[in-house]
């Protein structure tokens, strides 16, 4: 089952706000699937995005430096735990995440 509108719009919105993270998650799905568990919280594996991985912005290849981020959307919370929620309902593989995490990703041009 694909993931719905509500909740891809919660993980474009955390992608966007946070590549960097989007970037680690990614790289978590597809080298170590196992560590994304299906757990009881509100967001998911966006709570990755969203509180675990500090945002960056690329200044070269490979670097980057932290920066202070925007505060996330408020009213891109409720997307995102419709996300979670069909994540804890296991409404999609983590396969179907990331390849969605990586086209987000290319279409913001941060891939």
């Amino acid at each position: 089952m694909p993931i719905s509108a509500d909740a891809m719009d919660g993980l474009y919105a955390a992608v966007q706000w946070n590549p960097e993270g989007a970037r680690t998650l990614l790289a978590i799905l597809r080298e170590y699937p196992a560590w994304v568990k299906y757990k009881d919280d509100a967001y998911g594996p966006l709570g990755l995005i969203l509180f675990g991985v500090a945002p960056r912005k690329r200044i070269g290849d490979g670097i980057s430096i932290p920066i202070k981020p925007r505060p996330f959307p408020e009213d891109q919370f409720a997307s995102c735990k419709v996300f979670g929620d069909e994540w804890k309902q296991r409404g999609f593989t983590k396969e179907e995440l990331a390849d969605c995490i990586q086209k987000i990703l290319s279409e913001l041009n941060e891939a």
